[in-house]
């Protein structure tokens, strides 16, 4: 009937197509344009006409169109038919861009549609993904979004309602959201920047961190950033990024918000680059101001390390929900700015020389900062982050170059890259990628070599002669052997732009020459490396010699010269020109003949040391990767070789196998061979068929091999299965040239069957099936450089051949194997004859056979396995629907309804990328192939197949399709037959029924497929894995010609397993899958398990098959229970817990109840892990069954996209017909669930065993109470007796049960019992008032916030974390004070059920739950306050408090301050700490409240004043957090007042009391944040009490401090409009923040006032002092304020204020403590990034100190923070601030104290290091200049130059005059004393010569070493080598560590001395070095 009516209301030639069209893709304008691959034209065999996709197409619009406009509304549907169009989508079919328009729109709807379960959701919105991801393929003019419901969405899930989540499932994903987003937010109307953040930034809130992040989650994947009309100025992003700088600035050390805004930041330089109407400069769209706080960031998200100063960042915040926590997440957001940034307004000389005048002085500058952490020395948790940078850098830039130049990126012609631009680009990250790609972490030298591989395609002439000279010195041995294997990573990477470019293509051949050594079986690495160079080589290299008899001698010379000059300068080649290079070329390929001799030779030295790959544990072990990639490699060499030298290989290899034997290299030889009759089928058979024919028959005729039964090789089988092997694999590709074979072909395959056994047998049944495969099946048997015909027409390969770019849309013509019709014919008598034998061969075993069982088992072995590769191989020669129809071919169905069916989705095959030129799966969804809701009665079918070359498609009444059929169908009586023998006689025979299992799956599967051998799961991979080295961001799929065919075949294999979905359900389908049920039930868990893996891939391919084993599976776990066969019954459980079942059985109402009630009697079972399996089976059952929605909600535009693809014909007998199915099916279900339920009740009533009982409740609670309409009375009861069950799981249980049942019945009555207000959480809360906000009144805000300062109040704020802390929106929500009661409406049946609840809660009731949460915990990690229980606790005073309840709320006092008692056992503190916080937590009215708080002040009272302990404080600072969470201070005036009333008792000796008290204050103020405004007595008392005698009350008063101090900062703008206008009119970063106030200003210097009179008061080397104790409390307080997002408020007071007096602590080394705080207090002032407006004021107090302060140790501590904060502000310091900095480190260098001038030193140089080239230039001659100078200008005294007088150059004293005047007199006689003179000219000395040493130690890795440094150097050397003491040991240290870091590069590096530099250095260090 169903079929019927689907042909009916879908014909496949509806003559009403909207979407149709008859004009090819090509010339339609509604199709974009050709695609660079032509997919159906490279097929060999004709295919569908362009109209048959379309009507598939509408075929599948016209099915969403009904799914979603049914009135009783049925997931399933839409879900499969969103499959289909994926699976339409994957064969690359052109779909109008005004079909993909309208559908775009109708899946955002459904990605954001309420009612669906979360896999649902994702798979409508990958597809929206798809749809809308490429700009070209949709219409943006006829596609508006709105913005509104996925905000909606993704607020529900940052800001959660308790009441929604209850009710509905977890339907949304934000992380999905936020991809659904990225594509979503392009279709957005231009006003939707505005609304947005109308909508959004009054929710921002910084204290609150983790909310702050939360709404800039949603602000960063909501705001729209691409395109800004003309017209709208108000729009442009400068109007509105000032905000957003400033809302960056108020959160400045959070690793998240600032990749959250560089990520926004990036997007709108990106998307704002074309628009030609938009400011653009040097540095793009953004101001100086601008992107020096952007460069700033991205060194804080690179987490360099800065001596010891940590990381930049504070953990104040988690991550929220969706974000993924990844750091290396800055690197690609990072580079699109960077690049989309570059114009050519960059180049040239700038008005403004500053780092930040330009994007690319910017990215120089930063690049240069960093570059000595790409070193591989250098190498930390940074690495991965930097060379991730570099490689997006590099791919951004490519791409936007090839967008470019194609066209496809229209950017104004000003602003597109240069050809100068692109080589000042090149030439920045150089270096510093050639320095990372030896990189220690293997994945950032991935990245490098990825970026270079990109540097390369830019600029070859820059790089490519630098890695060739890196090349030639590791592949010849001259450097480090860990060097080669990089060195062949990047020559593989390179080798496509090394071929592509003249003259580096000279080259080649010598490379190859020398990776060959690189075949090693000694390291399997590099031989896989060396492999992959020469396969790259070999995709663009004709291996033919080409030189005309002239012999190599002209390349050989050049390449020589070549080398050597690269050995001097490795930036150029020698000259050449066109003619000679090509000379060179040709003379090059001499040596090809002679490389594939020795190449050959280097393989099969390989293949005889080779381990045995498959006795390796994994499957990437280097023996595995190197027999992987053999085969790869190989079958390219042989495309690229001329048919002589094809002709010298083959010769070479037959000689080969035909000689040496090699077991453990059998598999490898086999698959090489295969690749070689792949290449040359007729060539290779010619010689290979006699040889190895000969040789089998000789193996078993002479040597009586094949004769062992074991499955391992014997000895003296090893020859035979070495020929087999290779003959077999030789078949496999052969195709046509077996039919010049076939008679000895046949006799062979018959002798082999009937004279082989063991493993030589099934090395014999793959030949048969490798027979039949390559008979039957198409494939692509063309691995050629050139096409066929090119290659005949040109007589062999050219030189222009060489690097030829084959055009796949143009010049790729391809061959391919089709099956004949006598290559069928061959084929269907191997198959006929070799089943027909098997089948008479078994049915002889099971009527008698051998006597011995071993034999026995041997023999059925041998032919089940024959059976199986028969059965494959004939795989495509299958019809299904002709397999279907066999037997007595008969639907399954249990009832007679015919819409009783399961859901059969369609198995559309593997889910290969829809983008076309991103291929096969980088970013494609990989769907799993289960149905979300394969419950739905409906049976859905394909109904439109494409050609595939099927040889019986017009043949269906041909003898052999009726004979293969006729023996498919036999095979399948016998599989029948044989499973009844064996479980009738032979139970036991494991073996035997394993593989009688396999067979079955094959049977089932392998039907015009083969899924058994996954073949387009193997190429996908390889052709993912070998596509990765050509792609080029910006390229489309300029890739060799053999990937190329390589995808042709892989399509081709798509449209196969498209066309074989599931089939309909046969009466022998339905006999062996039960056959299967009943070997997956057996007693030996072998069989279990094999046979539940055929029944896995039996139920994906039939149809209707989980309706037919589902009840029988439950019936046999019922049955095995109740028989205590607890081996069949765990069979049974892992059955149904199968992928292809377990969803059906938890939803399909015919089945679930049944299902669940299994469950609970197995787990009854006597038995331990029958017990386990059934309960991890209900946990899933509770999480899956569920009601199922008649109804889905969609957005207000959802009738306006849905019309849009409404067909025109009438479709309402269509839908008529699914309402009707839906319907039913909900029903069902409720039905269903109801009986379920009542059953589970009473299974409950009468259940005593705890563990059952837990069982049955876990069911209750799950997703059976999702979208009830009625809660049932009884269950309410259930819930709330088990609430007071001494079982402390049970108890759980049923708490979390009654929670979900009070907050559904409370959530319907709230909204009326609609449930669409109801999923959108849209509460009619009583009681709320909108209070409006007036936005004209200045004063808004401070009144607003004086309020709190008192109880009285008009009403009560509510959300306190969200409205009105950075703006006001028009109005807020508000409680009414008083607030009346809830009066809610309930159903008749609710009330009911509120009522049977109220009669259970009574007195005794409550004083057991008491009793209960008075338990001792049975873990002390439960040993908390525990939040659920204070739920549960406010629902009961809920039903108390409406009246519900028998018991009293006087009762429930009394209860609750009897329970709490003396106060001394904790146990009771935290059952009164639970109870009191769910009872203040929830307002149901103000007078309840009132009187809340009437119970709560005393026991809050008696526990401040004398109940707090160190085991009860955490239960109270838990109930405080519980309570007061986002409520209205005023509410709980009492309680705050009680609180706030603590002081200080400096009398009192009990310290923790005190410091409990401030520990509870602590946590109330954190919560209520900036609505706490109480605070002015208690800061007072604190203040007063800073030096308190106790650590832990200072702890806490420092901490307290922090928490109001970091809480009272607010910024309240009156509107959006006056945010963004301040903002703006404050410049281009916003409003500064964080200013201090003048109350801010006195309480600091007021502080610091009362420090500094408490150090003049402290005794020296007093240890415990007012002094310490007050500056280690100040200290804590500022380290907690300085964690928060507020530090900015101290920066003003850090120079002259903070810093001074933190030094002084420091000083303090008699305790630990203060300098542990003093230095993290110097940490974390150093890491705040500092606003510009406050930099020179830092800089003052760091000169200051350092050039004033008396004490060394200030001056050496001040060094360290100069340091820090150089690096962390390097880009916001002007060159003035810099020089400062420099002057003053430099001058500390002349400090008298010699640890001040190391550090300095050491200082000095990290400075010049990361500064950027240009200043750092001017900085090193100055420097240089200073030093020598010093050096010259102070001999030292006394000491004889070396040589004879001449002291101008190579003696570091000069001699003394005897002289009466003059300062060298005073040393003349050298005194035993040194005099103040001497001393002084000593330390001058040492100071030029660390000054010095410090500008060589700036540049540990540049290689070669700057132009300045030899001199340097040599100055050391010359002038200060030989000086005593400390100015010689520095000089020697610093060649010393010169020598040390140059040892791999001296060979370069030597180069930039002179003569007379060199000589300078002998003798300072040992002569060999620097000779």
């Amino acid at each position: 009937m169903e079929d019927s009516l689907l042909a009916t209301v879908a014909p496949v030639s509806s003559p009403t197509l909207p979407f149709s069209r008859a004009r090819s893709p090509s010339s339609d304008p509604d199709i974009r344009k050709p695609r660079t691959f032509p997919y159906t034209s490279l097929l060999p065999f004709p295919v569908e006409s362009d109209d048959v996709p379309l009507q598939h197409l509408n075929h599948i619009v016209e099915s969403i169109y009904v799914s979603m406009t049914v009135e009783t509304a049925a997931v399933a549907p839409l879900v499969h038919w969103t499959r289909e169009l994926r699976s339409w989508l994957q064969l690359k079919f052109d779909m109008p861009i005004s079909t993909r328009t309208r559908l775009a729109a109708v899946y955002y709807e459904l990605a954001l549609v309420q009612g669906v379960a979360l896999s649902s959701s994702d798979t409508f919105s990958r597809m929206f993904i798809t749809l809308a991801q490429k700009r070209s393929f949709v219409d943006r003019s006829k596609l508006t979004l709105d913005w509104r419901p996925l905000f909606r969405e993704m607020k529900a899930i940052a800001f959660p309602d308790l009441l929604v989540g209850s009710i509905r499932d977890s339907e949304k994903d934000m992380a999905m959201l936020s991809k659904v987003a990225i594509f979503a937010r392009r279709f957005f109307a231009p006003d939707a920047t505005l609304e947005i953040l109308d909508e959004l930034l009054p929710l921002f809130n910084t204290s609150d961190p983790s909310a702050a992040l939360q709404v800039a989650t949603i602000f960063d994947a909501l705001i729209p950033t691409e395109f800004t009309p003309e017209d709208r100025p108000d729009l442009y992003p400068q109007q509105w990024l000032p905000v957003l700088f400033h809302l960056w600035t108020l959160n400045p050390r959070s690793q998240s918000y600032d990749l959250i805004i560089i990520d926004i930041l990036s997007r709108v330089a990106s998307g704002h680059l074309i628009e030609a109407h938009i400011p653009f400069s040097a540095i793009g769209i953004y101001t100086k101001e601008q992107t020096a706080v952007m460069l700033t960031c991205a060194l804080r998200l690179f987490e360099i390390p800065i001596g010891r100063a940590g990381s930049p960042y504070v953990n104040t915040e988690g991550y929220p929900q969706g974000y993924e926590a990844k750091k290396s997440r800055a690197a690609r957001p990072l580079a699109r700015w960077i690049i989309y940034s570059l114009s050519p307004y960059c180049l040239g000389e700038l008005p403004d020389r500053s780092d930040c005048s330009s994007a690319l002085r910017g990215l120089q500058g930063l690049i240069q900062s960093v570059e000595t952490f790409f070193h591989p020395s250098n190498s930390g948790v940074w690495t991965k982050h930097l060379a991730q940078f570099v490689q997006s850098l590099t791919d951004f830039f490519v791409l936007r170059w090839h967008r470019e130049q194609s066209g496809e990126l229209s950017t104004p012609e000003d602003r597109r890259l240069s050809p100068e631009l692109k080589r000042e680009f090149v030439l920045t990250l150089k270096d510093v990628v050639l320095m990372g790609i030896y990189a220690k972490s293997a994945t950032a030298a991935m990245y490098c070599q990825a970026a270079l591989q990109n540097l390369a395609v830019l600029e070859p002439d820059i790089i490519l002669p630098v890695v060739l000279a890196q090349s030639y010195a590791s592949l010849q041995g001259l450097v480090e052997t860990h060097r080669t294997i990089t060195s062949l990573k990047t020559l593989t990477l390179l080798s496509q732009t090394i071929i592509q470019n003249k003259p580096f293509r000279t080259h080649v051949t010598a490379l190859l020459g020398l990776a060959l050594p690189g075949i090693d079986a000694n390291d399997l690495t590099k031989t896989v490396q060396s492999l992959a160079f020469i396969q790259s080589v070999a995709s663009y290299v004709p291996f033919a010699d080409l030189s005309e008899g002239c012999g190599s001698a002209l390349a050989m010379e050049y390449i020589t010269g070549a080398i050597e000059s690269l050995e001097n300068d490795s930036s150029t080649l020698p000259p050449l020109g066109d003619e000679d290079e090509i000379a060179v070329l040709k003379s090059s390929t001499a040596t090809f003949g002679e490389f594939m001799l020795s190449f050959m030779g280097r393989i099969f030295s390989l293949l005889e040391n080779l381990p045995d790959a498959s006795s390796s544990n994994s499957r990437a072990a280097p023996e595995q990767n190197a027999v992987n990639m053999l085969p790869a490699t190989f079958t390219v060499v042989l495309g690229a070789l001329s048919d002589e030298l094809f002709d010298l290989i083959l010769d070479k290899f037959i000689t080969f196998v035909t000689n040496h034997i090699i077991p453990q290299a059998a598999d490898a030889i086999s698959n090489l061979l295969s690749c070689l009759c792949k290449t040359h089928p007729e060539r290779t058979f010619h010689k290979l068929f006699p040889v190895l024919v000969g040789n089998i028959r000789e193996e078993i005729d002479e040597n009586q091999a094949g004769q062992s039964k074991s499955q391992d090789v014997a000895p003296k089988d090893r020859s035979l299965v070495w020929y087999l092997s290779m003959f077999r694999k030789a078949v496999w590709t052969a195709g046509d040239v077996l039919l010049n074979y076939s008679d000895e072909l046949l006799d062979l395959l018959v002798y082999l069957r009937e004279r082989t056994y063991g493993a030589a047998s099934v090395h014999s049944s793959f030949l048969v099936h490798h027979t039949i495969y390559a008979l039957t099946n198409v494939y692509h048997s063309d691995s050629r450089l050139l096409n066929e015909e090119e290659y005949s027409a040109k007589g062999g390969f050219t030189v222009e051949d060489w690097g030829k770019q084959t055009d796949p849309s143009t010049g790729l013509k391809l061959k391919w194997h089709v099956p004949t019709d006598d290559q069928v014919t061959l084929a269907v008598r191997v198959y006929e004859d070799g089943a027909e034998y098997s089948m008479s061969e078994i049915r002889r075993l099971m009527e008698g056979g051998p006597k011995l069982q071993q034999d026995w088992s041997e023999e059925i072995a041998k032919q089940l396995g024959y059976l199986r590769m028969i059965i494959s191989g004939a795989s495509v020669l299958y019809d299904p629907a002709q397999v279907s129809a066999s037997g007595a071919s008969a639907e399954v169905s249990i009832e007679e309804d015919d819409n009783s069916g399961d859901v059969e989705m369609t198995d559309s095959g593997e889910y290969i990328s829809e983008e076309d030129d991103l291929e096969l799966g980088a970013e494609a969804e990989m769907e799993e192939e289960e149905d979300e809701d394969d419950e739905e009665a409906l049976s859905i079918k394909k109904l439109f197949t494409y050609p595939i070359g099927y040889f019986f498609e017009d043949k269906k009444d041909d003898p052999r399709y009726i004979k293969v059929h006729e023996i498919h169908e036999k095979l399948g009586w016998l599989i029948h037959d044989l499973h009844t023998y064996l479980q009738k006689n032979k139970e036991d025979e494991v073996t035997a029924i394993r593989n009688l299992a396999t067979v079955t799956r094959v049977w089932f599967i392998d039907i015009g497929c083969e899924h058994s051998l996954k073949l387009l799961d193997t190429y996908v991979r390889s052709y993912i894995v070998d596509t990765r080295n050509y792609k080029i961001s910006g390229r489309r799929k300029q890739y060799p010609r053999y990937l190329l065919a390589r995808r042709a075949h892989i399509y081709h294999l798509q449209r196969v397993k498209h066309n074989s979905g599931p089939r309909k359900t046969s009466q022998l389908d339905k006999v062996l899958l039960l056959d299967l049920v009943q070997s997956s039930l057996s007693r030996y868990t072998k069989n279990r398990r094999q046979s539940q893996q055929a029944l896995q891939a039996a139920i994906r391919t039939v149809m209707k098959s989980r309706i037919l084993l589902a009840p029988k599976l439950i019936e046999e776990l019922n049955n095995a229970v109740a028989a205590k066969e607890y081996d069949c019954a765990k069979g049974a459980m892992h059955t149904l817990y199968l992928d292809g079942i377990r969803r059906f059985v938890s939803r399909d109402p015919r089945v679930f109840p049944d299902y669940g009630i299994a469950l609970l009697a197995a787990a009854k079972a006597d038995k331990l892990s029958i017990h386990d399996l059934a309960r991890n089976l209900i946990l899933q059952f509770a999480l899956t069954t569920r009601m199922t929605p008649k109804k889905l909600y969609y957005s207000d535009d959802y009738e306006k996209f849905v019309s849009q693809i409404k067909p025109e014909r009438d479709l309402s007998a269509r839908l008529g017909f699914a309402n009707t199915r839906n319907l039913k099916r909900a029903e069902d279900t409720r039905a269903k669930i109801d009986v379920l339920e009542a059953e589970l009740m009473k299974l409950q009533k009468a259940e005593t065993h705890w563990r059952i009982t837990f069982m049955i409740s876990t069911m209750l609670t799950g997703g059976l109470s999702l979208l009830r309409e009625n809660e049932p009375a009884e269950l309410g009861v259930i819930f709330f007796k088990g609430a007071i069950d001494n079982h402390p799981y049970i108890r759980f249980s049923f708490v979390q049960g009654a929670l979900k049942l009070f907050t559904s019945v409370i959530g319907k009555a709230l909204v009326g019992y609609d449930v669409r207000k109801l999923l959108q959480g849209d509460f009619k809360d009583v009681g709320v008032i909108t209070v409006p906000v007036d936005q004209d009144d200045p004063d808004f805000s401070a009144k607003f916030i004086e309020q709190f300062k008192s109880p009285e109040a008009d009403y009560f704020v509510r959300d306190l974390d969200r409205p009105g802390w950075l703006v006001w929106g028009k109005s807020f929500t508000a409680e009414a004070n008083p607030k009346p009661g809830l009066d809610l409406q309930f159903k008749d049946s609710d009330r009911e059920t509120m009522r049977a609840i109220g009669e259970t809660v009574d007195r005794a009731w409550f004083e057991k739950f008491c009793e209960i949460l008075l338990e001792e915990p049975s873990r002390t990690e439960h040993d908390v306050f525990r939040s659920i229980y204070a739920m549960f606790a406010a629902i009961v005073y809920a039903i108390v408090h409406e009246g519900f309840a028998k018991l009293t709320f006087e009762d429930m006092v009394e209860i609750i301050h009897n329970l709490y008692g003396d106060g001394k056992d904790k146990n009771h503190h935290r059952a009164t700490a639970e109870l009191i916080g769910g009872l203040l937590s929830e307002p149901l009215s103000r007078e309840f409240q009132l009187k809340a708080i009437e119970v709560a002040l005393p026991v809050l009272d008696k526990v401040v004043e004398d109940g707090l302990t160190p085991e009860t404080v955490g239960y109270w600072t838990g109930c405080i957090s519980f309570f007061s969470a986002s409520v209205d201070p005023r509410a709980i005036w009492p309680i705050l007042t009680k609180l706030a009333s603590v002081r200080i008792d400096a009398s009192s000796n009990a310290a923790f009391k005190e410091s409990s008290r401030i520990s509870l204050l602590r946590r109330l103020i954190a919560k209520e944040a900036w609505s706490f405004q109480i605070e002015e007595p208690i800061m007072k008392d604190f203040l007063a009490h800073l030096d308190h005698d106790y650590k832990g009350v200072r702890e806490e008063i420092g901490r307290t401090l922090g928490t109001i101090s970091r809480s009272r900062y607010s910024e309240s703008f009156r509107s959006v409009k006056i945010l963004l206008e301040e903002n703006r009119a404050a410049g281009p970063l916003g409003v500064i923040p964080f200013v201090p106030d003048e109350a801010r200003r006195e309480l600091i210097e007021g502080v610091f006032k009362q420090l500094a009179i408490w150090r003049q008061e402290r005794a020296p080397l007093q240890e415990t002092s007012s002094y310490t104790n007050g500056g280690k409390t100040v200290m804590i307080w500022f380290n907690t304020w300085l964690q928060s997002c507020s530090c900015p408020e101290l920066l003003p007071f850090f120079p002259k204020l903070i810093l001074p007096e933190l030094l002084n602590l420091l000083d303090i080394k008699e305790d630990a403590e203060v300098i542990s705080l003093a230095v993290t207090m110097f940490k974390n002032f150093g890491n705040v990034p500092w606003p510009s407006n406050l930099i020179k004021d830092m800089i003052d107090g760091i000169i200051e100190i350092a050039s004033k302060s008396s004490t060394w140790h200030q001056r050496l501590r001040v060094l360290a923070l100069a340091q820090v904060f150089y690096f962390r502000q390097l880009f916001k310091l002007s060159n003035l601030d810099r020089r400062r900095l420099f002057d003053c480190v430099s001058d500390l260098l002349s400090d008298p104290q010699l640890e001040v001038r190391d550090t300095a030193a050491t200082t000095l140089s990290g400075m010049i290091r990361c500064s950027p080239a240009r200043f750092r230039g001017l900085v090193i001659t100055k420097l240089q200049k200073k030093f020598t100078k010093a050096l010259q200008d102070n001999p030292m005294p006394g000491r004889p130059g070396r040589g004879s007088g001449d002291t101008s150059r190579s003696g570091s004293v000069q001699p003394l005059k005897s002289s009466s005047a003059g300062p060298a007199s005073a040393f003349s006689s050298r005194p035993s004393t040194p005099s103040v003179e001497y001393n002084n000219i000593i330390l001058t000395r040492h100071a030029a010569v660390l000054g010095l040493s410090a500008l060589v130690q700036a540049f540990p890795y540049q290689s070669p070493p700057p132009e300045w440094m030899p001199s340097v150097l040599a100055t050391l050397a010359n002038k200060a080598a030989n000086d005593p003491g400390m100015v010689g040991r520095s000089v020697k240290t610093a060649l010393g560590e010169f020598k040390k870091t140059r040892q791999d590069t001296w060979h370069v590096d030597v180069k930039v001395f002179d003569k007379e530099q060199l000589e300078d250095l002998e003798g300072v260090l040992w002569r060999t070095y620097f000779a």
